[in-house]
């Protein structure tokens, strides 16, 4: 992926169901491939990105994993959408 590609994601919004949306467009994938990757129906995961029901930390998870994208950055508190793999201090647990 290349720099643009990153600024069009980080450009998409600050709430969570548009930077979903975001990533979903540039994997040219559905909103039912997403719900069936991270095992939910799509009509929950349909509620979920109009806003009649919020996401949870586990569906977060799920997504940051189908994604490969941060929590962070699905929340809102980061605008960059894929981690940077750093090594932990010593004696921080995993």
């Amino acid at each position: 992926m290349n720099a643009n590609q990153k600024r069009l994601v980080t450009l998409e919004g600050d709430n969570p169901a548009s930077r979903i949306s975001g990533l979903i467009e540039m994997r040219h994938c559905l909103q039912k491939d997403v719900a069936l990757a991270i095992g939910m129906s799509e009509q929950v995961f349909s509620n979920k990105m109009n806003g009649l029901r919020s996401f949870s930390a586990k569906d977060y998870k799920a997504l940051a994993d189908f994604f490969n994208a941060s929590v962070d950055y699905l929340m809102g508190r980061t605008l960059d959408p894929w981690p940077v793999d750093t090594p932990q201090a010593e004696g921080v647990a995993s």
